[in-house]
């Protein structure tokens, strides 16, 4: 498998990038949160994933909402054609490969007993936004049966085309899942759990979008900062 190799210069070139790229293509990005400061260390977050842009998300909220020590797991193919993002958190996973499997979660593993947070796309790959079931694989609950003390958390990304010309794009951080489900339910409950809580947090930011409720929501780009 092809490990992180973070390079402190590049995240800071690419955070300022990320930043401005995102505030051009988009008109607003919408955060609906608690207070995300515990979740700085050995977090496990668990991202829907339907777009290309989802790994530019992941990365604009750590550095403007977690600020964590995050890593990433990306399919193998997409880093070998941007290997940059090694340098950024990424790591690969290909899963034609057992071996390569078991090495990308043990790697996660190691990541969140260190302390990290680590992003994962349960999904595997991209599936369209209103697909339901979200269909997760097992690796996610492996990794957290096995990863004592850790927090499981659902981060729901969301776009939509409203009243602008450019899309919104909108995210929900919500609450960690129950350290008593971890415990308790095997991986194979444990995984249907995550994929369970994962839906529901996904309706319930759509359901908002749709209504157009967006007193819940801070507009990240009108924060000092951009």
């Amino acid at each position: 498998m092809k490990k992180a190799n973070k390079n402190p210069i590049m995240e800071w070139g690419f955070t300022r990038f990320n930043r401005l790229f995102l505030s051009f293509h988009f008109e607003h990005i919408r955060l609906w949160s608690r207070d995300a400061k515990p979740f700085r260390r050995r977090t496990l977050f668990l991202v829907n994933h339907s777009t290309w842009w989802d790994p530019l998300f992941i990365f604009y909220l750590n550095d403007r909402i977690i600020q964590s020590d995050g890593y990433a797991m990306m399919h193998e193919d997409g880093l070998k054609k941007h290997p940059f993002f090694q340098t950024i958190g990424g790591y690969s996973i290909n899963g034609d490969d057992r071996r390569h499997v078991f090495e990308s979660l043990n790697y996660s593993i190691e990541q969140l007993k260190d302390d990290k947070t680590v992003w994962i796309f349960p999904q595997g790959q991209e599936e369209h936004l209103e697909k339901r079931p979200l269909d997760f694989f097992s690796g996610t609950a492996l990794i957290a049966k096995r990863c004592p003390g850790v927090q499981v958390v659902p981060i729901s990304l969301y776009y939509s085309l409203e009243h602008t010309r450019k899309p919104n794009a909108y995210i929900k951080i919500g609450e960690s899942i129950d350290s008593n489900a971890l415990r308790s339910m095997n991986r194979k409950e444990l995984t249907l759990h995550f994929e369970e809580v994962c839906t529901a947090q996904l309706n319930e930011l759509r359901k908002a979008v749709i209504e157009e409720n967006h007193s819940v929501f801070e507009d990240l780009l009108n924060r000092k900062g951009g």
